[in-house]
């Protein structure tokens, strides 16, 4: 009848009404001049009533306080009571759980956001198909990403094979090259190598055949120094000369080295050089 907000420090002073300290001392301050204090509800009058602390109504106080007032009327009207004790249900976004605003401890959500079912359900719905399309474009973008990467996967393996035959074709034709210039270089050799030990070997025997007329005239000089007998020794000197015809010869040696520079010094590097007619980088 005095109280027209919530209970604060709800007390009772003998009858079995209740009000706040403050409302009813205030109450009974405009009564002074009567001399009389009563119950602002029930009209019983006290000549010096004592104000008790009710603590178990300052507890039910302290829990309607901890939610909002249009989250427990809505609650109230709610098709889903406490399955315990039928009373109202409400449901707490920040700790995303039911709350009996009986049941469970108020203070515990006294700081968070609380809301009443409907609310509640509509809110999280809305979440919920938010989260959803989310992930569908989530998956649509995997998707896509995959086959976009097994493309690449297919295209890579395509064209890893095309290069091995590029590479295998490429070098294939420097081992051809290289196999020819080698084939060329050998019988190159082998013509110098014929060359030289012909003439080396028409020289030896010439030589040879030289050889033996020198020491032929060698020797008929030598038998003719021998002769002792003054006479017989001049006789025989008229002829000496024709004997002797044929039988000197000068030493005058000639011949070409074998051409080994050519295929020694830097051997890759002249073949480098010769493959640059072939090669078209």
């Amino acid at each position: 009848s005095i109280c027209l907000s919530i209970y604060q420090d709800p007390v009772s002073f003998g009858c079995e009404h209740y009000f706040c300290r403050r409302c009813i001392t205030e109450h009974w301050v405009r009564q002074e001049p009567q001399g009389t204090r009563d119950c602002p509800e029930c009209r019983r009058t006290f000549t010096e009533p004592t104000l008790v602390p009710s603590l178990k109504l300052a507890n039910i106080v302290e829990r309607y306080s901890a939610f909002p007032l249009d989250a427990i009327l809505g609650a109230q009207r709610s098709p889903f009571p406490c399955k315990d004790h039928e009373k109202v249900k409400l449901f707490c976004l920040t700790d995303r759980t039911v709350v009996c605003f009986f049941c469970d401890e108020p203070a515990m959500h006294e700081q968070h956001q609380v809301t009443n079912v409907d609310d509640a359900f509509e809110e999280l719905q809305r979440e919920l198909k938010e989260q959803l399309q989310g992930l569908q474009e989530s998956e649509r973008g995997h998707t896509e990403a995959l086959h976009l990467l097994k493309r690449q996967l297919a295209e890579t393996k395509s064209s890893a094979k095309s290069l091995r035959v590029t590479i295998g074709e490429a070098f294939e034709r420097l081992h051809r090259l290289l196999r020819e210039r080698q084939k060329a270089m050998l019988e190159e050799l082998e013509a110098d190598t014929a060359r030289t030990l012909t003439d080396i070997e028409q020289k030896i025997q010439r030589y040879s055949q030289q050889l033996r007329k020198v020491q032929e005239g060698s020797q008929i000089l030598q038998e003719r120094l021998a002769e002792a007998d003054k006479h017989t020794f001049l006789a025989g000197v008229a002829s000496l000369s024709e004997r002797l015809k044929g039988k000197i010869h000068e030493t005058n040696l000639t011949y070409e080295d074998f051409p080994t520079s050519k295929y020694t010094g830097p051997l890759q590097y002249t073949i480098w050089k010769s493959l640059f007619q072939d090669i078209h980088p």
